[in-house]
Protein backbone atom coordinates (compact mmCIF):
# COMPACT_ATOMS: atom_id res chain seq x y z
CA UNK A 1 0.00 0.00 0.00
CA UNK A 2 2.79 2.63 1.09
CA UNK A 3 4.30 1.49 -2.61
CA UNK A 4 0.91 2.11 -4.15
CA UNK A 5 0.38 5.34 -2.45
CA UNK A 6 4.00 6.62 -3.36
CA UNK A 7 3.18 5.57 -6.99
CA UNK A 8 0.37 7.69 -7.15
CA UNK A 9 1.95 10.75 -5.32
CA UNK A 10 4.85 10.44 -8.17
CA UNK A 11 1.89 10.36 -10.56
CA UNK A 12 0.32 13.42 -9.02
CA UNK A 13 3.38 15.54 -8.89
CA UNK A 14 4.42 14.21 -12.69
CA UNK A 15 0.76 15.02 -13.79
CA UNK A 16 1.40 18.24 -12.13
CA UNK A 17 4.78 19.04 -13.96
CA UNK A 18 3.29 17.96 -17.08
CA UNK A 19 -0.06 20.51 -16.57
CA UNK A 20 2.83 23.26 -15.51
CA UNK A 21 4.64 22.73 -18.11
CA UNK A 22 1.76 22.89 -20.49
CA UNK A 23 0.89 26.12 -19.22
CA UNK A 24 3.96 27.51 -19.47
CA UNK A 25 4.34 26.42 -23.04
CA UNK A 26 1.25 27.97 -23.16
CA UNK A 27 1.85 31.09 -21.35
CA UNK A 28 4.81 31.67 -23.19
CA UNK A 29 2.59 30.92 -27.06
CA UNK A 30 0.44 33.78 -25.61
CA UNK A 31 3.55 35.82 -24.68
CA UNK A 32 4.97 35.43 -28.08
CA UNK A 33 1.73 36.21 -29.83
CA UNK A 34 1.52 39.31 -27.60
CA UNK A 35 4.86 40.55 -28.20
CA UNK A 36 4.18 40.38 -31.97
CA UNK A 37 0.80 42.15 -31.91
CA UNK A 38 2.82 44.99 -30.20
CA UNK A 39 5.42 44.62 -32.66
CA UNK A 40 2.84 44.70 -35.51
CA UNK A 41 0.53 47.91 -33.09
CA UNK A 42 4.11 50.04 -32.70
CA UNK A 43 5.47 49.17 -36.85
CA UNK A 44 1.16 50.89 -37.46
CA UNK A 45 1.86 53.53 -34.50
CA UNK A 46 5.07 54.51 -36.42
CA UNK A 47 3.33 54.67 -39.98
CA UNK A 48 2.42 58.50 -40.76
CA UNK A 49 0.77 60.40 -43.53
CA UNK A 50 3.09 62.73 -43.49
CA UNK A 51 6.44 63.90 -41.12
CA UNK A 52 6.62 67.66 -40.36
CA UNK A 53 9.73 68.84 -39.51
CA UNK A 54 10.29 71.58 -37.23
CA UNK A 55 7.97 72.87 -34.18
CA UNK A 56 7.84 76.71 -35.22
CA UNK A 57 5.39 78.86 -36.14
CA UNK A 58 4.60 77.07 -39.87
CA UNK A 59 5.41 73.74 -38.14
CA UNK A 60 3.48 73.70 -35.20
CA UNK A 61 0.83 75.14 -36.79
CA UNK A 62 0.90 72.89 -39.72
CA UNK A 63 0.66 69.55 -37.86
CA UNK A 64 -2.02 70.54 -35.78
CA UNK A 65 -4.43 71.61 -38.32
CA UNK A 66 -3.70 68.32 -40.45
CA UNK A 67 -3.93 66.18 -37.40
CA UNK A 68 -7.60 67.74 -36.84
CA UNK A 69 -8.21 67.23 -40.42
CA UNK A 70 -7.96 63.82 -39.88
CA UNK A 71 -4.07 63.00 -41.36
CA UNK A 72 -1.91 60.67 -39.17
CA UNK A 73 1.19 63.61 -38.48
CA UNK A 74 4.28 63.50 -36.80
CA UNK A 75 6.01 66.69 -35.84
CA UNK A 76 9.25 66.42 -35.20
CA UNK A 77 11.38 69.30 -33.22
CA UNK A 78 14.87 68.71 -31.60
CA UNK A 79 14.73 71.30 -28.60
CA UNK A 80 11.20 71.47 -26.72
CA UNK A 81 12.46 74.56 -24.78
CA UNK A 82 11.29 77.33 -25.21
CA UNK A 83 12.86 79.48 -27.92
CA UNK A 84 14.80 82.62 -26.92
CA UNK A 85 14.71 84.73 -30.19
CA UNK A 86 14.58 88.18 -30.82
CA UNK A 87 12.78 88.30 -34.01
CA UNK A 88 9.23 86.78 -35.06
CA UNK A 89 7.65 88.98 -32.19
CA UNK A 90 5.60 91.47 -34.16
CA UNK A 91 2.72 89.43 -36.43
CA UNK A 92 1.14 91.30 -39.03
CA UNK A 93 -3.11 91.76 -39.59
CA UNK A 94 -3.03 88.90 -42.39
CA UNK A 95 -1.01 86.31 -39.78
CA UNK A 96 -3.77 86.69 -36.87
CA UNK A 97 -6.39 85.92 -39.52
CA UNK A 98 -4.39 83.10 -41.22
CA UNK A 99 -4.17 81.92 -37.54
CA UNK A 100 -7.47 82.49 -36.60
CA UNK A 101 -9.24 80.60 -39.93
CA UNK A 102 -6.63 77.62 -38.77
CA UNK A 103 -8.53 77.49 -35.72
CA UNK A 104 -5.64 78.60 -33.13
CA UNK A 105 -6.77 82.13 -32.56
CA UNK A 106 -6.40 81.31 -28.53
CA UNK A 107 -2.53 80.87 -28.97
CA UNK A 108 -2.61 84.91 -28.39
CA UNK A 109 -4.67 84.39 -24.99
CA UNK A 110 -2.38 84.54 -21.51
CA UNK A 111 1.36 85.64 -22.99
CA UNK A 112 0.61 88.92 -22.26
CA UNK A 113 0.84 90.05 -26.41
CA UNK A 114 -0.39 93.49 -27.04
CA UNK A 115 -2.43 94.41 -29.99
CA UNK A 116 -0.95 96.38 -32.59
CA UNK A 117 -2.90 98.84 -34.79
CA UNK A 118 -0.20 100.19 -37.19
CA UNK A 119 3.07 101.70 -37.46
CA UNK A 120 4.77 104.94 -36.43
CA UNK A 121 7.54 106.10 -38.97
CA UNK A 122 9.94 108.90 -37.07
CA UNK A 123 12.73 111.20 -38.44
CA UNK A 124 14.34 113.98 -36.26
CA UNK A 125 12.19 116.41 -38.45
CA UNK A 126 8.43 114.49 -38.57
CA UNK A 127 6.58 111.94 -37.68
CA UNK A 128 3.66 109.80 -39.58
CA UNK A 129 1.46 107.81 -37.97
CA UNK A 130 -0.11 105.18 -40.28
CA UNK A 131 -3.49 102.68 -38.56
CA UNK A 132 -4.45 99.45 -40.76
CA UNK A 133 -7.31 99.32 -42.32
CA UNK A 134 -10.94 98.25 -40.27
CA UNK A 135 -13.32 95.76 -41.04
CA UNK A 136 -16.71 95.76 -42.23
CA UNK A 137 -18.11 96.79 -39.11
CA UNK A 138 -15.58 99.79 -39.36
CA UNK A 139 -13.86 97.61 -36.50
CA UNK A 140 -10.08 98.58 -36.45
CA UNK A 141 -7.98 95.42 -37.51
CA UNK A 142 -4.96 94.77 -35.38
CA UNK A 143 -2.01 92.41 -35.24
CA UNK A 144 -0.03 91.58 -32.26
CA UNK A 145 2.98 91.73 -30.78
CA UNK A 146 4.77 89.09 -28.26
CA UNK A 147 7.45 87.52 -26.80
CA UNK A 148 8.18 85.05 -29.60
CA UNK A 149 8.73 81.93 -27.38
CA UNK A 150 5.98 82.12 -25.64
CA UNK A 151 3.82 82.17 -28.61
CA UNK A 152 5.48 78.89 -30.08
CA UNK A 153 4.98 77.43 -26.63
CA UNK A 154 1.26 77.63 -27.06
CA UNK A 155 1.72 76.83 -30.61
CA UNK A 156 3.57 73.81 -29.81
CA UNK A 157 0.64 72.61 -26.93
CA UNK A 158 -1.73 72.44 -30.11
CA UNK A 159 0.57 69.31 -31.18
CA UNK A 160 2.25 65.92 -29.64
CA UNK A 161 5.87 65.98 -30.61
CA UNK A 162 7.98 62.56 -31.15
CA UNK A 163 11.58 62.02 -32.46
CA UNK A 164 11.32 59.55 -35.44
CA UNK A 165 9.15 57.51 -37.99
CA UNK A 166 8.32 56.84 -41.88
CA UNK A 167 5.29 58.69 -43.99
CA UNK A 168 5.38 59.23 -48.14
CA UNK A 169 4.97 63.11 -47.09
CA UNK A 170 7.88 65.22 -45.15
CA UNK A 171 7.07 68.82 -44.90
CA UNK A 172 10.35 70.53 -44.10
CA UNK A 173 9.88 73.86 -42.02
CA UNK A 174 12.68 73.96 -39.82
CA UNK A 175 13.31 77.65 -40.02
CA UNK A 176 16.11 80.13 -41.01
CA UNK A 177 18.69 77.74 -39.66
CA UNK A 178 17.26 74.57 -41.48
CA UNK A 179 19.59 71.88 -41.33
CA UNK A 180 18.30 70.19 -44.72
CA UNK A 181 17.88 72.95 -46.97
CA UNK A 182 21.04 72.52 -48.24
CA UNK A 183 20.09 68.78 -48.95
CA UNK A 184 16.92 69.87 -50.59
CA UNK A 185 17.66 73.02 -52.64
CA UNK A 186 20.77 74.76 -54.10
CA UNK A 187 19.45 78.14 -53.31
CA UNK A 188 21.33 79.30 -49.76
CA UNK A 189 20.42 82.63 -47.84
CA UNK A 190 22.12 85.91 -48.31
CA UNK A 191 22.57 87.87 -45.00
CA UNK A 192 21.71 91.83 -45.81
CA UNK A 193 22.51 92.74 -42.16
CA UNK A 194 22.32 91.74 -38.66
CA UNK A 195 19.29 92.95 -36.02
CA UNK A 196 21.04 93.87 -32.20
CA UNK A 197 18.08 93.34 -29.88
CA UNK A 198 17.71 94.73 -26.59
CA UNK A 199 15.01 95.54 -24.22
CA UNK A 200 13.82 98.69 -22.91
CA UNK A 201 11.88 99.28 -19.58
CA UNK A 202 9.85 101.88 -17.80
CA UNK A 203 9.21 103.57 -20.70
CA UNK A 204 6.92 104.68 -23.13
CA UNK A 205 6.43 104.16 -27.00
CA UNK A 206 4.69 107.67 -28.27
CA UNK A 207 2.00 106.01 -30.23
CA UNK A 208 0.29 103.05 -27.57
CA UNK A 209 0.13 100.12 -29.57
CA UNK A 210 1.68 100.51 -32.38
CA UNK A 211 4.72 98.91 -34.30
CA UNK A 212 7.76 101.73 -34.30
CA UNK A 213 10.53 102.46 -36.94
CA UNK A 214 12.52 105.24 -36.48
CA UNK A 215 14.55 106.18 -39.81
CA UNK A 216 18.01 106.98 -38.24
CA UNK A 217 21.66 107.09 -39.77
CA UNK A 218 22.70 104.36 -41.43
CA UNK A 219 19.27 102.30 -41.20
CA UNK A 220 16.56 102.11 -39.28
CA UNK A 221 15.37 100.49 -35.70
CA UNK A 222 12.25 98.87 -34.89
CA UNK A 223 10.66 98.77 -31.89
CA UNK A 224 7.32 97.52 -30.18
CA UNK A 225 6.22 96.52 -27.42
CA UNK A 226 6.23 92.61 -26.56
CA UNK A 227 5.12 92.79 -22.64
CA UNK A 228 3.36 95.20 -20.39
CA UNK A 229 6.61 96.34 -18.88
CA UNK A 230 9.02 95.29 -22.43
CA UNK A 231 9.70 97.36 -25.26
CA UNK A 232 11.88 95.31 -28.36
CA UNK A 233 14.31 97.18 -29.83
CA UNK A 234 16.00 96.10 -33.08
CA UNK A 235 18.98 97.99 -34.10
CA UNK A 236 19.55 97.03 -37.86
CA UNK A 237 23.76 96.90 -38.19
CA UNK A 238 23.77 96.69 -42.52
CA UNK A 239 26.73 94.50 -44.14
CA UNK A 240 27.05 90.72 -43.73
CA UNK A 241 29.32 91.00 -40.69
CA UNK A 242 28.35 92.14 -37.42
CA UNK A 243 31.08 94.11 -35.17
CA UNK A 244 31.40 92.92 -31.38
CA UNK A 245 29.52 94.18 -29.05
CA UNK A 246 31.91 96.53 -27.45
CA UNK A 247 31.88 98.43 -30.48
CA UNK A 248 28.14 98.21 -30.90
CA UNK A 249 28.02 99.40 -27.38
CA UNK A 250 29.63 102.63 -28.74
CA UNK A 251 28.39 103.46 -31.62
CA UNK A 252 25.11 103.04 -30.67
CA UNK A 253 25.93 105.20 -27.73
CA UNK A 254 27.68 107.82 -29.57
CA UNK A 255 26.00 107.62 -32.94
CA UNK A 256 22.58 106.30 -32.42
CA UNK A 257 20.84 107.47 -29.15
CA UNK A 258 21.03 111.03 -29.73
CA UNK A 259 18.59 110.54 -32.80
CA UNK A 260 16.31 109.02 -30.66
CA UNK A 261 13.38 111.45 -29.44
CA UNK A 262 14.13 112.10 -25.76
CA UNK A 263 11.99 110.17 -24.28
CA UNK A 264 13.27 106.92 -25.28
CA UNK A 265 17.08 107.98 -25.22
CA UNK A 266 17.74 107.20 -21.41
CA UNK A 267 15.94 104.13 -21.40
CA UNK A 268 18.22 103.20 -24.65
CA UNK A 269 20.79 103.93 -23.41
CA UNK A 270 20.39 102.41 -19.70
CA UNK A 271 19.58 99.20 -21.83
CA UNK A 272 23.21 99.43 -23.50
CA UNK A 273 25.00 99.39 -20.11
CA UNK A 274 22.90 96.82 -18.48
CA UNK A 275 21.32 94.64 -21.38
CA UNK A 276 22.72 91.72 -22.82
CA UNK A 277 23.29 92.62 -26.58
CA UNK A 278 21.97 89.59 -29.04
CA UNK A 279 22.39 89.57 -32.88
CA UNK A 280 20.60 87.47 -35.57
CA UNK A 281 21.11 87.84 -39.02
CA UNK A 282 18.62 89.48 -41.76
CA UNK A 283 18.93 87.24 -44.06
CA UNK A 284 16.69 86.90 -47.95
CA UNK A 285 15.93 83.51 -49.28
CA UNK A 286 14.34 82.61 -52.68
CA UNK A 287 11.83 80.06 -52.90
CA UNK A 288 13.65 77.94 -55.23
CA UNK A 289 11.89 74.18 -56.91
CA UNK A 290 12.48 71.41 -54.54
CA UNK A 291 13.65 68.60 -56.80
CA UNK A 292 13.49 65.88 -54.26
CA UNK A 293 10.48 63.71 -54.25
CA UNK A 294 8.40 63.48 -51.58
CA UNK A 295 9.51 66.53 -49.75
CA UNK A 296 7.94 70.40 -49.33
CA UNK A 297 9.75 73.00 -47.51
CA UNK A 298 7.23 75.91 -46.28
CA UNK A 299 8.31 79.37 -43.63
CA UNK A 300 11.99 80.49 -43.22
CA UNK A 301 13.26 77.12 -44.41
CA UNK A 302 12.36 78.05 -48.00
CA UNK A 303 11.76 81.76 -47.99
CA UNK A 304 12.99 84.95 -46.10
CA UNK A 305 12.82 88.42 -46.70
CA UNK A 306 14.09 91.28 -44.27
CA UNK A 307 12.57 91.06 -41.27
CA UNK A 308 11.73 94.87 -40.88
CA UNK A 309 7.92 94.80 -42.16
CA UNK A 310 7.53 91.89 -39.75
CA UNK A 311 5.65 89.79 -43.00
CA UNK A 312 7.90 86.17 -41.72
CA UNK A 313 5.19 84.59 -39.14
CA UNK A 314 2.20 86.16 -41.73
CA UNK A 315 3.71 84.65 -44.78
CA UNK A 316 4.31 81.49 -43.34
CA UNK A 317 0.41 80.78 -41.94
CA UNK A 318 -0.59 81.57 -44.80
CA UNK A 319 1.43 79.35 -46.44
CA UNK A 320 0.21 76.41 -43.99
CA UNK A 321 -3.72 77.78 -45.14
CA UNK A 322 -2.91 77.21 -48.44
CA UNK A 323 -1.22 73.87 -48.21
CA UNK A 324 -3.58 72.57 -45.90
CA UNK A 325 -6.76 73.06 -48.13
CA UNK A 326 -4.35 71.50 -50.87
CA UNK A 327 -3.72 68.16 -49.44
CA UNK A 328 -7.33 68.27 -47.55
CA UNK A 329 -8.92 65.59 -50.52
CA UNK A 330 -5.37 63.61 -51.40
CA UNK A 331 -5.54 60.13 -50.22
CA UNK A 332 -2.69 57.91 -49.03
CA UNK A 333 -1.99 57.35 -52.73
CA UNK A 334 -2.54 60.60 -54.13
CA UNK A 335 0.95 61.24 -51.11
CA UNK A 336 2.68 58.34 -52.73
CA UNK A 337 2.22 59.98 -56.44
CA UNK A 338 5.07 61.84 -56.68
CA UNK A 339 3.58 63.34 -60.29
CA UNK A 340 0.30 64.25 -58.28
CA UNK A 341 1.97 66.36 -55.69
CA UNK A 342 4.49 67.84 -58.22
CA UNK A 343 0.59 68.97 -59.47
CA UNK A 344 -0.06 70.46 -55.67
CA UNK A 345 2.90 72.31 -55.66
CA UNK A 346 2.72 74.08 -58.82
CA UNK A 347 -1.03 75.04 -57.53
CA UNK A 348 0.88 75.82 -54.10
CA UNK A 349 3.56 78.23 -55.76
CA UNK A 350 0.66 79.83 -57.92
CA UNK A 351 -1.66 80.25 -55.16
CA UNK A 352 1.12 81.78 -52.29
CA UNK A 353 2.35 84.26 -54.95
CA UNK A 354 0.19 87.46 -54.46
CA UNK A 355 0.67 87.39 -50.42
CA UNK A 356 4.15 85.85 -50.69
CA UNK A 357 5.53 88.28 -53.76
CA UNK A 358 4.60 91.10 -52.00
CA UNK A 359 5.49 90.88 -48.38
CA UNK A 360 9.09 89.66 -49.94
CA UNK A 361 9.18 92.93 -52.49
CA UNK A 362 7.75 95.47 -49.82
CA UNK A 363 10.07 94.43 -46.71
CA UNK A 364 13.89 94.60 -49.39
CA UNK A 365 12.33 97.94 -51.28
CA UNK A 366 11.53 99.51 -48.06
CA UNK A 367 14.32 98.14 -45.97
CA UNK A 368 16.39 99.84 -49.34
CA UNK A 369 14.21 102.95 -48.75
CA UNK A 370 14.54 103.50 -44.90
CA UNK A 371 18.37 103.62 -45.82
CA UNK A 372 20.34 106.72 -45.08
CA UNK A 373 21.75 106.30 -48.71
CA UNK A 374 18.50 106.85 -50.36
CA UNK A 375 17.61 109.94 -48.57
CA UNK A 376 15.46 111.67 -51.61
CA UNK A 377 13.63 108.57 -51.61
CA UNK A 378 12.54 108.14 -47.70
CA UNK A 379 11.83 111.74 -47.57
CA UNK A 380 9.71 110.73 -50.71
CA UNK A 381 7.74 108.15 -48.86
CA UNK A 382 7.05 109.71 -45.57
CA UNK A 383 5.72 113.05 -47.31
CA UNK A 384 3.95 110.55 -49.68
CA UNK A 385 2.63 108.94 -46.67
CA UNK A 386 1.34 112.09 -44.83
CA UNK A 387 -0.88 112.64 -47.30
CA UNK A 388 -3.44 110.27 -46.10
CA UNK A 389 -6.47 109.09 -47.70
CA UNK A 390 -5.82 106.40 -50.33
CA UNK A 391 -1.43 107.48 -50.46
CA UNK A 392 -1.43 105.97 -46.85
CA UNK A 393 -4.31 103.42 -46.61
CA UNK A 394 -2.90 101.56 -49.40
CA UNK A 395 0.61 101.28 -48.70
CA UNK A 396 -0.62 100.19 -45.38
CA UNK A 397 -3.29 97.75 -46.47
CA UNK A 398 -0.44 95.86 -48.15
CA UNK A 399 2.29 95.65 -45.16
CA UNK A 400 -0.71 94.34 -42.77
CA UNK A 401 -0.58 91.80 -45.83
CA UNK A 402 -5.10 92.14 -46.13
CA UNK A 403 -4.78 93.17 -49.58
CA UNK A 404 -1.66 91.87 -51.08
CA UNK A 405 -1.07 92.71 -54.81
CA UNK A 406 2.24 93.10 -56.80
CA UNK A 407 1.09 95.17 -59.10
CA UNK A 408 -0.66 97.96 -56.34
CA UNK A 409 2.43 97.57 -54.27
CA UNK A 410 4.21 98.48 -57.75
CA UNK A 411 2.19 101.71 -58.49
CA UNK A 412 2.24 103.20 -54.98
CA UNK A 413 6.45 102.64 -55.44
CA UNK A 414 6.76 104.25 -58.30
CA UNK A 415 4.05 106.97 -57.17
CA UNK A 416 6.16 107.55 -54.44
CA UNK A 417 9.03 108.17 -56.76
CA UNK A 418 6.69 110.55 -58.86
CA UNK A 419 5.64 112.71 -56.01
CA UNK A 420 9.45 113.10 -55.02
CA UNK A 421 10.05 114.14 -58.68
CA UNK A 422 7.24 116.92 -58.12
CA UNK A 423 8.12 118.06 -54.96
CA UNK A 424 11.77 118.41 -56.65
CA UNK A 425 10.87 120.27 -59.74
CA UNK A 426 8.62 122.97 -57.87
CA UNK A 427 7.97 125.60 -58.00
CA UNK A 428 10.36 125.66 -61.60
CA UNK A 429 12.82 123.16 -63.07
CA UNK A 430 16.20 123.60 -63.50
CA UNK A 431 18.83 121.39 -65.32
CA UNK A 432 20.25 120.68 -62.07
CA UNK A 433 16.57 119.67 -60.47
CA UNK A 434 16.13 117.65 -63.56
CA UNK A 435 19.17 115.48 -63.19
CA UNK A 436 17.96 114.90 -59.03
CA UNK A 437 14.66 113.77 -60.59
CA UNK A 438 16.40 111.26 -62.82
CA UNK A 439 18.26 110.14 -60.05
CA UNK A 440 15.33 109.37 -58.16
CA UNK A 441 13.73 107.19 -60.96
CA UNK A 442 16.76 105.25 -61.38
CA UNK A 443 17.14 104.56 -57.48
CA UNK A 444 13.55 103.72 -57.43
CA UNK A 445 13.91 101.22 -60.45
CA UNK A 446 17.28 99.85 -59.21
CA UNK A 447 15.38 99.09 -55.57
CA UNK A 448 11.94 97.35 -57.41
CA UNK A 449 13.27 96.03 -60.70
CA UNK A 450 15.55 93.20 -59.37
CA UNK A 451 12.92 92.26 -56.05
CA UNK A 452 10.32 91.73 -58.87
CA UNK A 453 12.28 89.84 -61.52
CA UNK A 454 13.88 87.58 -58.72
CA UNK A 455 9.66 86.92 -57.43
CA UNK A 456 9.06 86.77 -61.34
CA UNK A 457 6.09 89.12 -61.71
CA UNK A 458 5.33 92.15 -63.50
CA UNK A 459 7.74 91.13 -66.51
CA UNK A 460 6.50 93.66 -68.35
CA UNK A 461 7.53 96.37 -66.00
CA UNK A 462 10.96 95.12 -65.59
CA UNK A 463 11.17 95.20 -69.73
CA UNK A 464 9.70 98.79 -69.87
CA UNK A 465 12.34 100.09 -67.02
CA UNK A 466 14.81 98.49 -68.69
CA UNK A 467 13.70 100.42 -72.49
CA UNK A 468 13.70 103.76 -70.52
CA UNK A 469 17.57 102.85 -69.10
CA UNK A 470 16.44 103.37 -65.47
CA UNK A 471 18.25 99.82 -64.26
Amino acid sequence: NKYINRCYEMSNIESDSIDENENDNSSLSQSNEQQQQDQQQQQEDQNYDIIVVGAGVAGAALSRTLGVAGRRVLCVERDLREPDRIVGELMQPGGVRALRQLGMGECFEGIDATPAYGYGIFKPNGSVKLSYPCDSSTKPINGFSFHHGRFVQKLRHQASLVEEAYAPLTIVCDGCFSNLRRTLTTQTPQVTSTFVGMILKDCELPFPEHGHVFLVDPSPILMYRIGSNEIRVLVDVPGDKCPSNSQLKSTFELETAPQLPEQLRTAFIHALHNDQLKKMPNSRLHPDDIAQPGVIMIGDAWNMRHPLTGAGMTVALSDVCILTSLLANCSQADLLDHDRMKTIMLKFRVQRTPLASTMNVLAGALYRVFSADNDNLRQACLGYLGLGGEFSAGPVALLSGLRPKPSVLAMHFFAVALYGVMRTLWPFPTPGRIRTCYRILSAAAEIIVPLLRRERVLKSLCVLCNVLRLT
